[in-house]
This record gives C-alpha cells, sequence and structure tokens, in this order.
C-alpha cells in the first residue's frame, strides 16, 4: 500500500488505479474537480489564515525577485509547525487522519491539491502524518522533487537572466590594468 501526492493537473499524468482512494485536500475546491477525485476534505487543507500569509510572502518574494518564492514564504510564515499543529490540535483534522489512516492499510490513498513542488505544499506533511504510525506503506510524490527544478529556470527569460537581481562577480570587469 501507499500514500501518493500529486497536484491536479499530474492526476492525467499518473494516473491512480481504479480501486485507490482520491482525496483533495484543499479549502476551495472548483467544480471540475468532482471529476478527478472520489471526496475533497477541505478540513485537511491549511488553515485560511496560514494559506493567505503563505501566498501574500510567496508573491512580495517574487515581485522582489527571490530565485525561490516558495522556499522564502516556506519558512517565514513557519508554514511546517503551523500546519502540522493544526492537524495534531483539533479533533476533526485528528478523527480525519486516523480515518485516513485505515484507508492507507485497505488501498492505496492520493492527496491531490493545487501546488505541483510538494516540498512546499501541506500534502506532503499530512502524507507523512498518516503513515507516521503505519508499518508498509509507503509514501511516494508525484512529481518527483528531486526532478523539479527548484528555481524554475526554465521559464527564465534572457531579460531576468541579464538583470542586476541574477549577475554574477564575472560579468563584472576588473578595475585593475
Amino acid at each position: 500500500m501507499s500514500v501518493r501526492t500529486t497536484y491536479f493537473g499530474g492526476l492525467s499524468q499518473f494516473e491512480p488505479d481504479d480501486d485507490a482512494e482520491v482525496i483533495g485536500v484543499v479549502r476551495r475546491p472548483k467544480p471540475f474537480l468532482d471529476r478527478l477525485i472520489d471526496r475533497n476534505v477541505p478540513a485537511l487543507g491549511p488553515p485560511a489564515n496560514l494559506l493567505h500569509a503563505y501566498k501574500t510572502v510567496e508573491a512580495s518574494a517574487e515581485d522582489d525577485g527571490a530565485p525561490f518564492p516558495s522556499h522564502v514564504a516556506w519558512q517565514t510564515v513557519d508554514f511546517e509547525r503551523r500546519y502540522l499543529s493544526y492537524v495534531r490540535s483539533y479533533p476533526g483534522p485528528c478523527t480525519l487522519v486516523e480515518e485516513l489512516r485505515a484507508v492507507a492499510t485497505e488501498r492505496d490513498l492520493w492527496l491531490v491539491c493545487w501546488e505541483k513542488d510538494c516540498r512546499w505544499c501541506h500534502r506532503r506533511l499530512l502524507a507523512k502524518e498518516i503513515v507516521a504510525e503505519l508499518e508498509d506503506v509507503e509514501i511516494v510524490h508525484h512529481p518527483d522533487p528531486t526532478t523539479i527544478n527548484p528555481c524554475n529556470a526554465d521559464r527564465t527569460t534572457e531579460e531576468e537572466r541579464e538583470s542586476p537581481r541574477n549577475a554574477v562577480l564575472s560579468a563584472f570587469p576588473s578595475t585593475e590594468a
């Protein structure tokens, strides 16, 4: 058995088996999600105040040209600690984690949300929480986080590469004659 994580766009790439349980874990689901998942459990999404703080810092980091805005936001808002505190402190999320543990012992469980990169996503933390007390249940992330370019270099334009924000020392001539 396994607990697998992916984003909604990844479901077409990493198709769950027919007998797998596919759970959305988002606060604000879109109507089309009914075609992709078995159910959505908003109570396992990040609390609204945490998600708002994360998105606000991420947008500011992007505006400032930070090479890895998601990482900046994750660290700045202390996302991991705050999300795990939420999941472990409230009766609803605690009960849901227990119920998902039971599912994970019977069949593959998929946790799905909007974020492509699980390193900066609550579903990675939720998957760890679910399997923490289980034997013989592995966690698999789709896509594999080691295959994702952290700096989104594939989306960097020539103008951005030549920006002073991306300068390297060797680009400036020495003043020595």
